[in-house]
């Protein structure tokens, strides 16, 4: 598996939010793509990843 490019080991049975937990992200703060889906991270669904997927985990930034 790859996460913001970069190679992550794949435990068996590792979902999206299980990922988000240990690297220690809030899930409420980034946007998430799993391959060709896209979530707001909020709303991301608790999926399973496999070793093949490509996560890309971009954190959002309020402005004004």
């Amino acid at each position: 598996m790859h996460v913001n490019g970069q190679p992550h080991p794949t435990t068996p049975d590792l979902t999206l939010h299980q990922l988000l937990r240990e690297l220690n992200i809030n899930p409420e703060r980034v946007a998430i793509a799993v391959n060709d889906d896209f979530y707001a991270g909020g709303q991301a669904p608790d999926r399973q990843l496999d070793e093949r997927d490509v996560v890309e985990i971009v954190k959002v930034i309020g402005g004004g």
